[in-house]
């Protein structure tokens, strides 16, 4: 009997629950008539950035199988842009851009339509457009000051502290040829140096800003102009020749009376006398030369030929080339000398700092196979090697006694002595590059060169430097970097090509085979003259 109880009760249940779902089903018949509700894919993540009366919407979707259109709205829907799109899956990235728009906040709501019709549910983001009213509160970057000029032939132009949302100054001048030159000041940036300006033209700057991080117009500030300082163009006087030798030659013909045909004719400061190659006997054809060593580092601008006199059947076309070692040279150029001129000066394109010279006689006037010359002459600034003996080390990265002083310290790169060296710290810790000293020359030098010793019979240290110069021991001015043979025992010379004039010099190691640096001399080879 009880069996039966439940299974009746089982079955009364059943019905009420079939009654209450035909009543649920009545109720909301009306809103499922059509059949049930289906939306697009919503747009997620939206996100806003500014511009110049305009903006950009962007945003994703995920799995917009056949969403082809998207509808931005803003001012409460009384303005709208409807845009066709074919997302990629299964998700995308999509932007719309919104331009003609008043410099104010916005409210936009977005969404999708699909290729049925069905719409997404809105997606809101707040914007915001900018014009003049953001542009009227914009001041260029502070201009501080601008150092150099004069016979330095480079200038530093120092800059305040940005304000927020600065991305850089442009700046804008001539170099000495009359060309416009643009240069950009990065934010981090608070001194850039130029190296070629038009002495005392003007020099524009503008700042530029950006009103929100990520904006898509950057807005600048009014242009200014500040006048650059006088450039006053290197030029050196003419080289004494009195420890000048000749260290290499083709060949010489002394068959008139030495001194004349000797190679050392063309030093002796005597244009009667000259060089000639052999003609008595042997008679050997073009190329001809010698090489000069002029016994002391010159920054040289300008070199003259003086051919020998009341003759024609002079040199036509040369070449020159410069060398610091002897080993490695450099090409000035080919050059033409022209045959009715009793001497001949040309300048060079750059200042090579020279000690040795190479002249080569090409092709000879009247189709001879020889050549002669009186003179060779040049001009520029001998680059004394620069007295060490007040220098002061101001500051170092490291330094290693380890080894028994004065071995590791700075000072044993200044001695003089090859057999001692400045080492950075190995002992107890090594430290990565970069490794520096910085040396107080207590007096202001025309930095012309720098010459550099490994610790002698040691291969194992820095294979790159940089040379930084400075008047105050705060504020340095990048020179270069300059590759160093670490293979040899030899001093090796870098010029500078800009010549800056300086009390504090700063040696920085930056690369190499090992975590640690060494150095056994450090020169610096310029002029005290004013």
């Amino acid at each position: 009997m009880k069996n039966v109880a439940h299974i009746l009760l089982a079955i009364f249940c059943g019905i009420v629950i079939l009654s209450s779902c035909e009543k649920m089903n009545d109720i909301h018949s009306d809103f499922l008539k059509d059949g049930d509700i289906i939306y697009a894919p919503k747009p997620l993540l939206a996100h806003s950035f500014g511009g110049k009366n305009r903006l950009k919407l962007k945003y994703y979707l995920m799995n917009a199988v056949n969403v082809n259109k998207c509808v931005v709205e803003w001012n409460e829907g009384n303005s709208s842009r409807s845009t066709d799109i074919a997302p990629k899956l299964p998700l995308d990235s999509l932007e719309i851009i919104i331009d003609g728009l008043e410099e104010k906040s916005y409210i936009f709501s977005i969404y999708t339509i699909d290729t049925n019709g069905n719409r997404s549910v809105k997606e809101q983001v707040t914007g915001s457009a900018y014009d003049q009213k953001f542009q009227s509160g914009l001041t260029n970057r502070p201009f501080v000051t601008i150092e150099g000029g004069g016979t330095t032939d480079s200038i530093v132009v120092r800059w305040g502290t940005p304000a927020g949302g600065h991305t850089g100054v442009e700046l804008t001048y001539n170099n000495r040829s009359g060309e416009p030159v643009s240069r950009v000041v990065l934010p981090e940036e608070d001194a850039i140096v130029i190296r070629d300006w038009e002495s005392e033209g003007q020099m524009s700057y503008q700042s530029y800003y950006v009103p929100e991080p990520m904006a898509i117009d950057t807005f600048a500030a009014n242009a200014e102009q500040v006048m650059m300082p006088m450039y006053i163009e290197f030029t050196g006087t003419p080289v004494d020749k009195t420890n000048w030798t000749i260290i290499d030659f083709s060949a010489e013909e002394p068959a008139e009376g030495a001194p004349n045909g000797l190679a050392t004719a063309a030093i002796d400061g005597n244009p009667a006398t000259f060089w000639h190659s052999p003609w008595n006997g042997q008679q050997p054809q073009h190329p001809h030369h010698i090489t000069i060593d002029f016994g002391a580092v010159v920054k040289m601008n300008a070199f003259e030929l003086t051919k020998r006199q009341g003759k024609n059947d002079c040199q036509k076309r040369f070449t020159v080339e410069v060398s610091l070692d002897n080993v490695n040279f450099t090409s000035l150029g080919t050059f033409t000398y022209e045959q009715a001129n009793a001497s001949q000066r040309y300048q060079t394109n750059s200042l090579p700092l020279v000690r040795y010279l190479r002249y080569t006689a090409l092709e000879a006037y009247e189709d001879k196979f020889y050549t002669h010359l009186a003179e060779f002459s040049v001009e520029g600034v001998v680059a004394e090697k620069i007295d060490r003996s007040a220098w002061e080390v101001t500051g170092f990265s490291t330094e290693e006694p380890a080894e028994g002083a004065p071995n590791g310290l700075v000072t044993a790169a200044l001695d003089g002595n090859l057999g001692t060296f400045w080492h950075t710290q190995w002992n107890g810790g090594s430290p990565g590059y970069p490794h520096y000293f910085v040396v107080d020359m207590k007096q202001q030098v025309k930095i012309l060169a720098v010459e550099c010793f490994r610790r002698q019979g040691d291969n194992r240290g820095q294979s790159k430097y940089k040379i930084h110069t400075s008047n105050d021991g705060v504020n340095f001015t990048d020179q270069g970097t300059f590759d160093f043979n670490n293979q040899i025992d030899a001093g090796q010379v870098a010029s500078l090509s800009f010549m800056p004039e300086a009390r504090y010099v700063k040696y920085e190691a930056i690369e190499g085979p090992n975590n640690y640096a060494f150095l056994a001399e450090f020169y610096v080879y310029g002029t005290t003259e004013p």
